[in-house]
């Protein structure tokens, strides 16, 4: 690791069907690496735009250069929160969605045409005009986190926050923060997602940023809980890369 003076903050934005505590393993490590600010974004999943207001906010709550992180839905967010601001010294996408301006997460889904696996395992709780989605709680375990222990995903099938189609299908106007941070922006691929096709993954991060900042794990879609080492080291990366 750098010296603790030398490394920015670290912004984690959560993505659907999770919360900020699913970055838990990861503060760890970067907090004992000498990362003293390490935050955790608790987005509502109501709203894009109210997702990307609560990061903005935890943003502007940071003195100093912050490199952001966001899991699956949250790239999305810190492509918006992000963009603009002169304070992101670096972005790492974990097997995350990267919009385009004026692009959603389901959006990029129907653009690439593959029909997700996890996409009969989702489970409409809300009204039919306007679904919020759960993961059916009997396939959390292999659509989420599949190779995390049983006891693990039970925890986290029975946490799992609610997500508003509003939030998957919203889509901001900025251009996304990734085209002028290419030389800081980084990509985690799961090669065993269930949730993002990885082939979409790869796609997302050629689209980003450059071949040498994209790293490819052997992992399903909860990659910060079943590689927080790996996870944490690509942070770290991009701390030194700034």
């Amino acid at each position: 690791m750098t010296n603790a003076h030398e490394l920015p903050n670290v912004l984690l934005v959560h993505g659907a069907w999770a919360d900020g505590s699913s970055w838990g393993k990861v503060i760890e490590i970067l907090r004992a690496g000498g990362f003293g600010t390490v935050v955790a974004s608790q987005l509502g999943l109501r709203s894009f735009d109210e997702d990307v207001a609560t990061v903005v906010r935890d943003l502007e709550l940071l003195d100093g250069p912050t490199i952001l992180v966001g899991h699956s839905y949250g790239g999305a967010v810190i492509s918006q929160a992000g963009a603009g601001r002169a304070q992101v010294a670096g972005l790492v996408f974990v097997a995350a969605y990267a919009p385009e301006a004026g692009q959603s997460a389901f959006a990029i889904n129907q653009e690439f045409g593959v029909e997700l696996p996890s996409g009969a395992d989702l489970v409409n709780i809300g009204a039919a005009e306007v679904p919020d989605f759960i993961v059916d709680r009997a396939r959390f375990h292999r659509d989420f986190c599949a190779d995390l222990t049983a006891e693990e995903a039970a925890v986290l099938a029975a946490v799992q926050k609610p997500t508003s189609v509003l939030a998957l299908a919203g889509a901001g106007d900025r251009v996304p923060a990734w085209e002028s941070l290419r030389a800081n922006t980084w990509y985690q691929v799961s090669a065993q997602d269930a949730m993002i096709h990885p082939d979409l993954e790869r796609r997302m991060a050629a689209q980003i940023t450059d071949d040498e900042r994209v790293v490819t794990l052997a992992t399903g879609h909860a990659s910060m809980l079943s590689k927080p080492v790996e996870i944490a080291a690509l942070i770290e990366r991009a701390a030194r890369n700034r």
